[in-house]
């Protein structure tokens, strides 16, 4: 393993207390929770203040940190906050740069061929179809997402893109076991936060934009700048796909075309280079059609809606993209399973009703969600759905008024109300849905949904899909839409 020293980092100064001058380097990391022995911990501000790096400082110790580099701001900061100085700290001018730079030591590998995807909705489907149709024709990949990471690795994340140091440990792990391709999700975040620095995509898809993470970005004209900074950073080989169907897609495809990137647009507007068409849907299958010139491919799949056929299709296109035959690709469709957590059906009750769950927490993805189910129910629409705590406040009062156009029942219950009081998030939702039950347990709503559920009914749970916590001001506990529903067709009488 290198030494420090031959490193070459660019320090100003060093401080703390220094036991070995020259202290063996294994890798580095800005999330003190995954420190392993040898580490630099790189301690770099967060959101707020007390998110600070430094605050960590004790906790990358324990497991095993060989230094601390931070910059003069961070270092006054654990001085000011009368912290455990009592490790040796490194200063540097630019923390930036100085991770950029480490990082490139030790994580350079990475697989081939890496896919980027952005947008509100829909970029868990498109990663999650584009690993099944690589593994399909048995090639190993790595996805990275709000699933965690998965494919030849199977790891725990915190957020839809992790931190810099980590997905680049990631993609060369992956590497080393043989994968060359890997699936990535990056959220407005990690583009404001530069976490996805140093990867070379050779895809770079864009899905939509919609209402979503307005208590971080402000306002639309921000979050949408957050998605379109990707372009800056990309090289002019990526291959981009667009959906066209989508305003802002309309304004990222002319970006992109007036930058010089090769764009191909999809969609089910005539103006797409790749043509969608759902010509027969029912509760377990879609038949789809896509037009590429003169060229039409026809076939079944078990993913139902419009918005699920326009994922499929971008995840088609990255695969191509990647070397492999669309015309082979299209024949692994109908064996394509859905998503976890995304309109992930449950199970049938004693009575006839059908219960499915759903991520969909944004106005858009709730309304797709909602149309889609619409137009295949026989019976009554029943909805369970919240809204997150500390969140996108002006969302809530969106999805109520959705909710009370698409569905015959809606109950309003809590989706990790976090500090928020969960009450008056319920409040908000109802105004816009005078008619929806309020029922504060989640458990609770999803069991009275159910078991009033009838013949020919669709339940369907919404906002929380594949999470297996409900969050209360600091605690997580176990809970699972999934889970519980089951339980609830099963208590069924």
């Amino acid at each position: 393993m290198p030494r420090l020293s031959t490193l070459n980092i660019k320090e100003i100064e060093r401080r703390g207390q220094w036991r070995n001058q020259d202290p063996e380097i294994t890798g580095v990391e800005t999330n003190s929770l995954r420190i392993e022995k040898g580490y630099i911990f790189l301690a770099k501000s967060g959101d707020t203040t007390n998110s600070h790096g430094v605050h960590f400082s004790n906790q990358a110790f324990q497991k095993g940190a060989s230094l601390i580099i931070t910059d003069l701001e961070g270092y006054q900061f654990a001085l000011n906050k009368d912290l455990n100085l009592a490790f040796p700290f490194l200063i540097v001018q630019d923390l930036v740069q100085t991770l950029d730079f480490i990082c490139e030591i030790f994580y350079s590998g990475k697989p081939n061929f890496v896919m980027g995807i952005t947008g509100t909705n829909g970029k868990t489907s498109v990663v999650n179809f584009s690993q099944q149709l690589i593994e399909k024709k048995n090639k190993s990949c790595v996805t990275i997402g709000t699933l965690g990471v998965g494919g030849i690795l199977s790891l725990k994340t915190d957020n839809t893109t992790p931190d810099q140091a980590f997905i680049l440990r990631v993609l060369q792990m992956a590497k080393s076991k043989g994968a060359d391709y890997a699936f990535l999700e990056v959220s407005s975040h990690s583009l404001v936060q530069r976490r996805v620095k140093g990867i070379a995509f050779k895809v770079f898809c864009f899905t939509n934009l919609s209402q979503d993470h307005l208590d971080y970005h402000k306002d639309m004209e921000t979050y949408f700048k957050a998605k379109l900074s990707i372009i800056d950073t990309l090289s002019i080989d990526t291959k981009i796909i667009v959906n066209i169907d989508d305003e802002y897609g309309k304004i990222f495809f002319t970006e992109a075309t007036n930058r010089g990137f090769k764009v191909e647009t999809i969609g089910f507007s005539d103006i797409a280079d790749v043509k969608l068409r759902v010509t027969q849907g029912t509760l377990g299958t879609q038949f789809i059609e896509i037009v590429r010139g003169d060229l039409v491919y026809k076939f079944q799949t078990h993913l139902i809606g419009e918005f699920q056929a326009a994922n499929l299709g971008m995840a088609l296109l990255t695969c191509e993209t990647f070397g492999f035959k669309f015309d082979e690709l299209v024949c692994f469709c109908d064996t394509l399973k859905p998503v976890p957590g995304r309109l992930e059906f449950v199970g049938k009750t004693k009575k006839g009703a059908l219960v499915y769950i759903d991520f969909a927490h944004t106005p858009d993805a709730l309304k797709n969600l909602l149309k889609t189910l619409r137009g295949l129910t026989k019976g009554r629409l029943l909805l369970v759905f919240g809204a997150g705590g500390e969140r996108d406040k002006d969302k809530r009062k969106s999805m109520g008024a959705i909710a009370y156009k698409y569905c015959d029942l809606i109950y309003v219950t809590d989706d990790n109300p976090r500090h928020e009081d969960s009450k008056s998030i319920r409040r908000q939702i109802i105004n816009t849905c005078p008619s929806a039950i309020e029922i504060e347990d989640r458990a609770e709503a999803i069991t009275t949904a159910i078991h009033g559920a009838r013949l020919d009914d669709i339940v369907i749970i919404a906002g929380k899909g594949h999470e297996k916590v409900q969050i209360v001001k600091d605690n997580h506990f176990p809970f699972n839409d999934f889970e519980q529903a089951s339980i609830a067709i099963e208590l069924l009488e």
